[in-house]
């Protein structure tokens, strides 16, 4: 189970840098906030329904590989395991493509 939670976790991440590159795309010449913060185009429909499913996805494979790492006399590593999945799904690829995406800007102003 500890695979196919992986495999999963591995998935979401493909659809959360799929659709960080659309909306750096849509965005292009603009600035991109590396955390939070409004965009200067908005995100269309689409790129928004992409990045909700790719966390979802990735939560489910979090949670997959908390289910079978579990064990309730010692806890903490499952759930710093699957902690760990969940960021690496979401959030490496997002500040990966959103600093790439920033430091192709000409002026830093923008």
């Amino acid at each position: 189970m500890l695979f196919l939670g992986l495999v999963v976790a591995a998935l979401g991440a493909m659809m959360m840098t799929d659709a960080t590159l659309r909306l750096a795309r849509v965005n292009e010449g603009h600035r991109l906030p590396m955390t939070w913060g409004k965009f200067a185009v908005a995100p269309s429909k689409d790129v928004t329904q992409r990045r909700v499913g790719a966390q979802a996805v990735s939560a489910v494979g979090a949670w997959i590989v908390l289910d079978s790492m579990w064990d309730y006399r010692a806890a903490t590593p499952s759930m710093v395991a699957g902690g760990m999945t969940l960021i690496a799904a979401v959030a490496l690829p997002v500040i990966a493509v959103t600093s790439s995406h920033n430091r192709r800007l000409s002026t830093p102003g923008q």
